[in-house]
């Protein structure tokens, strides 16, 4: 052997150490890793301080999820032999599957100078530089590899992609077009795969420079290799593009013809259309002409007949959405309202529809006849459900809840068989009304209908959750669950909808711990998304789906500004300032003053009961992991997958570990860290960042956040009074804050906020502006921040206009509750206005049984 003797630390090995070591790497390669941890085991016993062969045992230790030995093993590897590219390599995969990626990087750097021009560090260092959208060191690092290895066209396309990114386009072709000169015509073993990934090729190609402007140049790439191009609708729709933004109306008319051809009902291509005819401005009439012309052209296009309703106006409009309606309602189209929604925010187009579907109830039930018609209808009780159903619906989107429950119960009563969509739409109906018992009753009784149904289910799922049966709610999703095991099944399925409602109803419970559980499960399962990017940067560029490969990056970009992201994240935050405002007593001091209180008989007694319960569940344990090695003995006899999955048992099922969290403040920040940089148009980003930064004193970045949210939305009542809330604490902080540059930061910010106003006059001349009771509630809280009369304020509320949204009309109540004053009065006016609300008191209300 060829190490050192007094140095057992050394890098070299022989003889069948070295064997094993290279055992050791087969088998973290071949996933076997008992079998590697024994290789590993075997070459430590001789030379114990070996640093690669802990690098390996600590890797392999990583990938069995034993991550904290792991690192331990990878940091000691590290230390005994800092000369090894491979340990630092290790060092990296370790970092990297923890997701700590920037100390990853750092490891691959030094591996690199260790070793030179290694083309799997290099590969792993691109990989971690994309991920982490470092693009300067991509491009590098990618430039570097292509000139290692010059003949790999994912090398070349790597580059291009690279400085593609980072704005530079002509870099980018320049490096695509050098390829070309000597590999474009390359063939793999497939030829229609080969043809595929030249077509993507020159479609990258054209694509970077339509980015670029060069819009001639592009459709010179698109003209000079149209023989090659595999994706017929792709081409067809760049063309439309690029002879758009040359001004070729001809052209582009020709083009976007030929998709609408392909496609009848994508909206896009006829909105294209519209803008190359020049008609956005509004030529009614030649908008008309056009659409008319279509709809000869393609009779069974939905499309064509829905769109001119958007531009249709009077008469027009009246006549239009008559005729348009018909069709559906014969055919029990269920998604008719949701297709017209969008026209109701034209109060005058509203107006004639709820006529429209008016006359053609009454048209219905006094002759079986459309308006205008002459047939006889073959099956009039469905063309009546489907139209009282659609008048339902438009009574329910005007505020009236009444006539929208009167005309859903005759839909209901007239039909047999019971159709499902009726009950489905009272249910919604009771829900916007606030009634979140009676739209669960109706959700369960559809639901009981048809028990193979999985959307009725879920429907009912989120029914009962809201109305707080959260038991009932997990039994019944359970039943669309293996072994119904809900919780990790839809943890599994990334079922984020279930997590935020769940959450939510354990939020307003009080339950914090579980709401945070399932807050949470949401953040995970972004992470995942995000992490799952590793598993393209390499493929993509292989298979060089390269615009595709951008698209998913772009995306990848606005992950967390998701709906599902963004609600988890704000119950999450708002649990964790809860926490922070009510800090949870200490268990040990709880423990303490119960002792204290007891007779020494008691104590020993609780002692005593103590023991008994951990001898109880060690013995439980023990026999688990008992029942468990035999079960693994009889796997392996029956000649199954040694290494076959286990799931993992969660070690905090209902959230107890983090409600004992130490530092509520930090784990809210986590959880608003990926909103601040994905998600920074919402203005709710900002509120709650605004709500973190005042309670950590860091109040340069609560500026930050209060401008934020203003130039989101400048007349939002909630952003206008953290204004005046930190327009309140810059005025009394001036002894805390010690440096000058920061104080005039502060000054001068907040008196552009505020208009130069004070913290209670900017308050007050909110209140004089608020017309509805969710910004009267608002302004009264921003006074009361502001150290006003908030009592005052909160008295004005009642003679504001009642908001049509039960949730609006909820957060104004829980507003006044943070106030202090005036939510009783507002409660007794909101059971007027919404008799259904429970939450109200309403006289409609369903009774829970």
């Amino acid at each position: 052997m060829s190490g050192k003797k007094a140095d057992d630390g050394a890098r070299a090995l022989s003889g069948k150490e070295k064997k094993e070591f290279d055992n050791v790497v087969r088998c973290y390669e071949t996933k076997q890793h008992k079998k590697g941890l024994k290789s590993a085991d075997f070459v430590l016993k001789k030379f114990p301080n070996h640093g690669e062969t802990l690098a390996m045992k600590g890797l392999i230790l990583g990938n069995m999820d034993r991550m904290e030995e792991a690192h331990e093993l990878v940091k000691l590897g590290v230390r005994n032999d800092m000369k090894s590219h491979v340990c630092w390599h290790v060092y990296g995969l370790v970092h990297r599957a923890d997701r700590n990626y920037r100390e990853a990087i750092k490891c691959y750097r030094m591996a690199l100078k260790l070793d030179e021009g290694n083309s799997q560090i290099l590969r792993d260092l691109a990989n971690l530089q994309i991920q982490v959208r470092d693009l300067a060191d991509f491009t590098e690092t990618r430039r570097i590899i292509l000139k290692d290895r010059a003949g790999a066209r994912q090398n070349w396309m790597g580059l291009a992609v690279a400085k593609f990114l980072q704005g530079q386009h002509r870099a980018a072709v320049a490096v695509i077009e050098k390829y070309e000169d000597f590999r474009a015509e390359e063939r793999g073993s497939e030829p229609n795969l080969a043809k595929y990934e030249v077509s993507e090729m020159y479609l990258f190609k054209a694509m970077i420079l339509e980015e670029a402007g060069a819009h001639e140049e592009a459709l010179a790439v698109l003209d000079k290799h149209s023989n090659k191009l595999v994706d017929v609708i792709g081409v067809l729709e760049q063309r439309a593009r690029l002879y758009t933004a040359l001004g070729r109306g001809a052209h582009a008319e020709a083009t976007l013809r030929a998709l609408i051809a392909k496609n009848t009902e994508n909206h896009g291509y006829y909105r294209q259309l519209e803008a190359v005819l020049g008609l956005v401005d509004g030529d009614v009439a030649k908008l008309e002409a056009t659409y008319d012309a279509l709809a000869v052209q393609y009779p069974k296009s939905d499309a064509v007949r829905r769109l001119p309703l958007d531009f249709l106006s009077g008469d027009s409009f009246a006549a239009a959405v008559r005729k348009y309606v018909v069709g559906p309602i014969r055919k029990g189209v269920p998604s008719l309202f949701r297709n017209l929604k969008s026209l109701y925010a034209d109060r005058a187009k509203a107006a004639v529809m709820g006529e429209a579907f008016k006359e053609i109830v009454k048209a219905l039930e006094s002759s079986g006849k459309f308006p205008g018609s002459d047939k006889s209808e073959a099956d009039v009780a469905q063309c009546l459900c489907y139209a009282r159903t659609l008048l339902a619906y438009h009574e329910d989107k005007v505020g009236d809840v009444e006539g929208a429950l009167r005309t859903i119960d005759s839909a209901i009563a007239s039909t047999e068989p019971k159709v499902l969509e009726c009950y489905l739409a009272k249910a919604s109906f009771l829900k916007h009304a606030g009634d979140v018992v009676g739209a669960m009753n109706v959700a369960n009784e559809v639901r009981e209908m048809d028990r193979a149904d999985r959307y009725l289910n879920s429907y009912c799922v989120k029914r009962m959750l809201r109305a707080g049966e959260y038991e009932t709610a997990e039994k019944t999703v359970a039943l669309f669950t293996r072994d119904g095991n809900q919780a990790s099944n839809l943890f599994d399925m990334q079922c984020a909808w279930f997590e935020n409602e769940a959450g939510r109803c354990h939020q307003r419970g009080g339950r914090k711990n579980r709401a945070l559980k399932y807050f949470t499960a949401v953040r995970k399962h972004y992470d995942d998304m995000e992490e799952d990017q590793f598993d393209f940067h390499q493929y993509c560029l292989r298979k060089n789906t390269l615009r595709h490969y951008v698209q998913m990056l772009r995306v990848e970009d606005t992950l967390y500004s998701r709906r599902a992201y963004r609600e988890a994240a704000r119950g999450g935050v708002e649990v964790y300032l809860d926490l922070f405002d009510n800090p949870l007593p200490d268990p040990a001091e709880e423990e303490e003053k119960m002792l204290a209180a007891m007779s020494k008989e008691e104590r020993q007694a609780y002692r005593k009961k103590l023991k008994k319960a951990e001898e109880k569940k060690a013995k439980e344990d023990a026999e688990k992991k008992a029942r468990e090695e035999k079960e693994a003995r009889e796997a392996e006899k029956d000649g199954k997958k040694k290494n076959q999955v286990k799931r993992k048992e969660d070690p905090d099922p209902n959230g107890d570990a983090l409600l004992r969290t130490k530092a509520p403040l930090v784990e809210a920040e986590r959880l608003l860290e990926p909103l601040l940089r994905h998600a920074a148009d919402f203005e709710d980003t900002h509120l709650l960042a605004f709500e973190v930064f005042v309670r950590k004193g860091k109040l340069l970045l609560a500026l930050r956040a209060c401008n934020a949210a203003v130039r989101c939305s400048p007349s939002s009542f909630a952003a206008r009074r953290n204004v005046a809330h930190l327009a309140a604490i810059v005025s009394s902080s001036d002894a805390a804050v010690k440096t000058g540059a920061v104080k005039t930061v502060l000054h001068d910010g907040v008196k552009t906020l505020t208009g130069g106003a004070t913290a209670v006059a900017y308050a007050q001349a909110l209140v004089a502006e608020a017309r509805f009771t969710l910004e009267g509630a608002l302004a009264a809280e921003a006074v009361k921040l502001a150290g006003g009369d908030a009592v005052a304020a909160s008295a004005k509320v009642g003679d504001l206009e009642v908001p049509r949204s039960v949730d609006d009309a909820a957060a104004a109540v829980a507003a006044l509750e943070r106030v202090g004053a005036g939510a009783d009065a507002l409660k007794a006016k909101l059971a007027v206005a919404f008799p259904y609300c429970e939450a109200f008191g309403g006289a409609k209300a369903t009774k829970r049984a």
